[in-house]
């Protein structure tokens, strides 16, 4: 039995790693940041919003977005619409 508890704790161990290492979002937080740094939106609305736009883009590109790297104007006017539908989405009722 107690070589069972071991496996257990094992594969819930890498379950927890590869979750905390490769799964988590490293611009969803500075992307919120940026987006209560405006001082018009709630931490609620930033944090929707963030949620939203992480789910149209990759991590990678929002990180793109953010530094102001995106070139392509068709890539811009995705960016522009995203942003605004997520914000009336997110707006408070």
């Amino acid at each position: 039995m107690g070589k069972v508890f071991l496996w257990i704790a094992a594969v819930l161990l890498i379950v927890f790693t590869v979750k905390t290492q490769y799964l988590t979002s490293k611009t969803w937080e500075p992307f919120k940041q940026g987006c209560m740094a405006g001082g018009t939106a709630t931490e609620e609305q930033c944090s929707c919003l963030s949620d939203y736009v992480h789910k149209q883009f990759s991590d990678n590109e929002v990180e793109r977005i953010m530094q102001g790297a995106i070139r392509d104007p068709a890539m811009q006017k995705k960016v522009e619409n995203v942003v605004r539908v997520g914000t009336r989405e997110c707006k408070a009722p």
